[in-house]
């Protein structure tokens, strides 16, 4: 069941992935372990982008629109 506190955790994971993913990559340029770490970090920017998008799609269909409407922002 989606609520309120599962959709606001989804998009704070998805961020995370995403700003700790864009860190890495500029630590991967800095370093001489360019190709290992910047897979890793392109892993972890495109794992928080699906997360979002995830989210999203769970977020628009017609019965979990109405129940996330409720929510307080």
């Amino acid at each position: 069941m989606i609520t309120c506190h599962t959709m606001r955790a989804a998009v704070i994971l998805s961020a995370t992935l995403f700003v700790s993913g864009t860190l890495l990559l500029l630590l991967a340029e800095t370093t001489g372990l360019m190709v290992p770490t910047a897979h890793t970090a392109l892993l972890l920017v495109f794992t928080g982008v699906l997360t979002l998008a995830v989210a999203f799609a769970i977020a628009v269909l017609p019965g979990n629109a109405q129940r996330l409407g409720n929510c307080l922002h």
